[in-house]
């Protein structure tokens, strides 16, 4: 790694859904102009959206790395969820997979990316009591890094902790709580002050041509922007997408690289048990460092989410579901020796007819050659496009939905693919529909979650630096 330390490439990934109307009782008049918040679907969580968010960007991340999940919403609690994230990537085995948890966590793995060249995803799943004061002020989201120089060049990195009852959450609750924010937006108002004050001058500045201001509290979040002069834009993205917990100053830190030219200063500050301040130079590479779609073309495309859909899936709602017995809790044996195929979708290409047999076997589907003597070769689908051939639309299904589509896709370069379709009405399935694998939750039993690959519809990629939507 280069002595100066930085941001080699980022990404940034939002559900497709969003949610602006929490009113259990539709004769009540809409609140309009208000707060908006990204919503993961009943099959994501931080897990899935980190793969989602590192996919494009991490394919290379050598051994003796560090890969880091930052989160506050782990599906598991002993177990390294970064694990499940590091496998479904298909990295070296000399790569370390390690969790970061609470709130903070996001701003500490932004300084091992920035300072240690690691690599780290930060992503969260936020869920409050139906009708809590803040249930649109939180948010889902994930924001990915790759330590290196092209996006962007660390120039100075300033620490604070300040122990307060800001948030914080009980082994075994769900939910927040939350103390009274005008107490503690002082005291994080007054760390992220002194933090934001040192950094500049352990960089040599007096002013920076942007501020991104993070923080647990809005009180505080806003008076910082508005001591450090800001320009708003971090607070209109965070309005569109709320608070999204250890994921967000990396959010709106992916946010100001999408638009920042090379050159430009940035002061990124994490106002959260104290406070982290780091002063970034914009690099020249910038326009290429990012993976998939801008923040901004990613809330452009978002579909509206109804309150009562909302709340089935975060099992906030009890609801009768179909009587069926539920699915199968997956074994550890066979989920570590399919690996290949669970987690990253690999397929076996045969060496006589070189076609593609999903899931591999020793015998190619396609001429029955016998391969188990020959070295067959491994082939990812996850990251091809799949045309679906027909699809089925399953009334009695699990799932927190009254239907889901299964589809049977050919995926571009041989393999056939029979998954469940996601982001998309079961109706609007169709075939000849261009389609994505994308990783998912299937379902938990026994205290173990079962992820696989479903498939979406194929999102347009944006090319660097040319959005096709940018959400004005």
């Amino acid at each position: 790694m280069s002595e100066q330390p930085g941001i080699d490439a980022y990404a940034a990934y939002l559900p497709a859904y969003a949610l602006d109307d929490t009113r259990l009782d539709a004769t009540e008049p809409p609140r309009a102009g208000g707060p908006v918040r990204g919503v993961a679907a009943y099959d994501e969580d931080a897990v899935t959206m980190a793969v989602e968010a590192l996919r494009h960007i991490a394919a290379d991340t050598p051994a003796g790395r560090q890969l880091l999940l930052a989160t506050t919403s782990a599906p598991y609690e002993a177990k390294t969820s970064a694990g499940i994230v590091h496998e479904a990537l298909g990295l070296d085995p000399g790569v370390t997979a390690l969790d970061l948890r609470g709130h903070r966590a996001g701003a500490s793995a932004l300084d091992l990316v920035l300072r240690a060249g690691a690599t780290a995803a930060l992503a969260d799943v936020r869920t409050t009591r139906p009708g809590a004061p803040d249930e649109l002020a939180q948010g889902d989201a994930a924001a990915a890094f790759v330590g290196g120089l092209r996006a962007a060049v660390l120039l100075a990195r300033v620490g604070r902790t300040a122990e307060v009852l800001d948030r914080w959450r009980l082994p075994g609750e769900r939910h927040d709580r939350v103390w009274d924010e005008r107490f503690t937006a002082e005291i994080l108002v007054a760390a992220g002050l002194d933090a934001a004050r040192r950094a500049l001058a352990e960089a040599s500045l007096d002013t920076v041509d942007q501020v991104v201001v993070s923080s647990s509290n809005p009180r505080a979040a806003t008076a910082l922007r508005r001591a450090l002069g800001g320009s708003g834009q971090d607070a209109a993205i965070e309005r569109a997408t709320g608070f999204t917990g250890a994921a967000h100053p990396g959010l709106l830190l992916a946010a100001a690289l999408d638009e920042a030219p090379p050159g430009q200063s940035i002061l990124l500050l994490s106002a959260t048990e104290g406070a982290d301040a780091f002063v970034l130079r914009v690099g020249a590479g910038v326009r290429a460092a990012r993976g998939g779609p801008s923040v901004r073309a990613q809330l452009a495309a978002r579909q509206r989410l109804g309150y009562g859909r909302y709340l089935r899936w975060r099992g906030l709602l009890d609801v009768q579901g179909p009587a069926r017995p539920a699915a199968p809790a997956p074994a550890a044996p066979p989920m570590h020796r399919r690996a290949g195929w669970k987690y990253r979708l690999e397929g076996s290409r045969c060496d006589t007819c070189g076609r593609v047999t999903t899931p591999p076997g020793r015998v190619c589907a396609s001429c029955g050659v016998d391969g188990s003597g020959a070295a067959t070769a491994k082939v990812s689908l996850r990251d091809r496009t799949a045309r679906v051939v027909s699809a089925t639309r399953d009334h009695l299904t699990t799932m927190p939905e009254p239907e889901v589509a299964i589809v049977v896709a050919d995926s571009d370069g041989g393999g056939r693919l029979s998954a469940y379709a996601t982001d998309v009405p079961p109706g609007d399935v169709v075939v000849g529909m261009p389609m994505t694998p994308t990783f998912r939750r299937l379902w938990t039993t026994d205290s173990i979650h079962n992820y696989f690959w479903k498939l979406r519809p194929a999102r347009p990629e944006t090319a660097p630096g040319k959005d096709t939507a940018d959400g004005q």
